[in-house]
């Protein structure tokens, strides 16, 4: 009863245009997970209604239940088909049960919640992964092969649009034809048996998208924890994102909707472009006729633009000027050069190029203002990669780079310029450190964590009898007695578990067995992600001294020796 009481709730709120079908759903998520909370309570703590739309409601859902005897099930037979399919792939028993429980509508032929997850021979599916504008993508299990995949199909409600299906179909087949490791692909293109709306059945990718890894790095950077490798993973990712844009270009098909949320980067390194939707088909440069081009010719549907002259499409956000205004004759290659500019603008600074308080504000400012510079919202932007990023951006097509792979190589050429810059200082400090050792008059050397030798400075080499090809990857044990090397190994774990310096004076034997007084110091060495990578530590002959030390307490006690007789003769009568 409980759980028909909170289905109704949602269902009412739902009817009253409240909320819309995805947050029914994701709402009915969140209870499943916490259901010693009403739904009514989770809607009003996600800012979905209001506390007085919740007090609304269920006064309305007491009139519902003392219409209906205190059944709430008669209004839930109410619910949409598509609706209770998506409750369904929760899994949650309960409303299973209350679904399953459901009397049937009227319609013989319409999908009773029975059918839920509706079968489609090959492919069950498992819950909701995305809704778009259009289209929405279920997690499937692809029974024939064990394997899950990502399975996209209209909206229910935009079903009976013909040129969306149009839209949708054409999608399909050119993302199907688009064979790059860049590009998801497509294993099947197929109708519904109940219907006949079409679903096609891809890759699923898990990950998270270009956007969420660039706002994730910029967070970390405001609050000073930033990483330099996550930046340069961003324009890696990116640079695959152009040569990818660049293939499809080859193939002569415009994306003519990238951002980073049409990005994903998944868990183990690819790099994806998705939601090829809007693409169009145009000519090709004649130096890429070689390259077999998109072809569409089922169905009658053919190469039509299902845009019209004046409509903007695309994300405003991250769209052209040009298709901003509508301009759809002036859409070309440029265009989606402007798109890669928004998603570089978006690694660099953690926005897109444009906001504003609403979509007409966001589409004049891209048709009129200039972004503001990349370097004005963070200050640690190459000046290199900010003039490829507003290059990219330029409001005149003409400014821009002629192709995706242009700006590619302007990212590479920057990364191998620092490369390069990073190679020559570490040159530079290894050779200030090495002059620097060499020219002490002390034994310096560094161990690995077991205690192997990684390096040694000449005086360290002419005192083990050895050159420094000959101790590198040794141990002590291969130059000392066994006692006295074991000891030496236990300082250097001492100081790795501790992390405390190790200082003394201790004998020390050379491979010759010449006893000496040295003056020991061990401490850690750590790598670049600040893990214990090992020891490092300097010893220098001290017997001199000690010998030095011995003659002066000898010295000291003759000294003593000869005033004490001087007392006694000086006491004699």
């Amino acid at each position: 009863m409980d759980t028909d009481r909170n289905l109704l709730f949602g269902v009412l709120a739902l009817q009253a245009d409240l909320i819309d079908t995805n947050q029914f759903v994701d709402a009915c998520s969140l209870w499943a997970a916490r259901k010693g909370v009403p739904l009514a309570n989770l809607l009003v703590e996600h800012g979905w209604i209001l506390q007085a739309d919740k007090d609304h409601l269920e006064y309305l859902l007491e009139r519902k239940l003392s219409k209906h005897g205190g059944d709430a099930k008669a209004s839930l037979a109410a619910v949409a088909d598509d609706v209770k399919r998506s409750l369904a792939a929760l899994g949650d028993a309960e409303i299973d049960r209350s679904l399953a429980d459901l009397p049937r509508p009227n319609d013989p032929m319409a999908v009773t919640v029975d059918h839920v997850p509706e079968p489609r021979e090959r492919y069950t599916l498992t819950r909701l992964h995305a809704t778009g504008g259009i289209g929405r993508v279920w997690l499937a299990h692809d029974n024939d092969l064990g394997r899950s995949v990502a399975l996209k199909e209209l909206r229910p409600e935009r079903a009976d649009n013909a040129a969306l299906w149009n839209r949708f179909l054409k999608e399909a087949r050119i993302t199907g034809q688009l064979e790059h490791p860049g590009i998801v692909p497509v294993y099947e293109l197929a109708r519904r048996p109940d219907n006949g709306q079409p679903f096609y059945t891809m890759r699923f990718v898990k990950g998270r998208t270009l956007s969420e890894a660039s706002r994730a790095f910029h967070q970390k950077r405001a609050s000073g924890h930033a990483d330099s490798l996550e930046f340069l993973a961003l324009l890696n990712a990116f640079v695959t994102v152009c040569n990818t844009v660049a293939y499809a270009h080859a193939r002569g098909v415009l994306h003519r909707d990238l951002k980073g949320q049409n990005v994903i980067l998944g868990d183990f390194g690819e790099v994806v472009v998705l939601d090829w939707g809007l693409a169009k088909l145009v000519s090709r440069p004649e130096q890429e006729a070689d390259t077999p081009s998109i072809v569409l010719d089922q169905d009658g549907s053919g190469e039509v633009d299902l845009t019209q002259h004046g409509q903007a499409i695309g994300t405003p956000a991250y769209m052209a000027p040009e298709q901003a205004a509508g301009r759809l004759d002036q859409i070309d290659v440029r265009t989606d050069i402007y798109g890669l500019g928004a998603i570089l603008y978006e690694i660099l600074t953690g926005q897109p190029p444009f906001a504003g308080s609403d979509t007409r504000d966001v589409l004049r400012k891209v048709q009129e203002d200039e972004p503001t510079p990349p370097r004005q919202l963070n200050l640690e932007v190459p000046p290199a990669l900010e003039a490829a990023c507003l290059r990219a951006l330029a409001k005149l097509p003409a400014n821009r780079y002629a192709g995706a792979t242009g700006l590619a190589q302007e990212v590479q050429t920057w990364q191998e310029v620092q490369r390069r810059h990073a190679e020559e200082a570490l040159r530079e400090s290894e050779a200030l450190y090495h002059s620097l050792v060499e020219t002490l008059p002390l034994n310096v050397w560094r161990k690995d964590l077991d205690s192997r030798f990684t390096f040694a400075n000449q005086r360290f080499c002419e005192a083990a009898g050895k050159s420094l090809d000959q101790v590198i990857g040794t141990t002590d044990f291969d130059f000392y007695p066994a006692e006295l090397a074991e000891k030496y190994r236990r300082d250097d774990q001492w100081v790795m578990t501790t992390g405390h310096p190790f200082e003394a004076t201790e004998q020390h034997v050379r491979p010759t067995g010449e006893k000496l007084h040295v003056r020991v110091v061990k401490t850690l060495t750590r790598d670049s992600r600040g893990e214990i990578a090992g020891t490092q530590g300097i010893f220098w002959d001290i017997t001199e001294l000690k010998r030095a030390e011995v003659a002066l307490e000898q010295v000291t006690a003759e000294l003593a020796r000869a005033q004490e007789q001087l007392k006694t003769l000086a006491a004699l009568p």
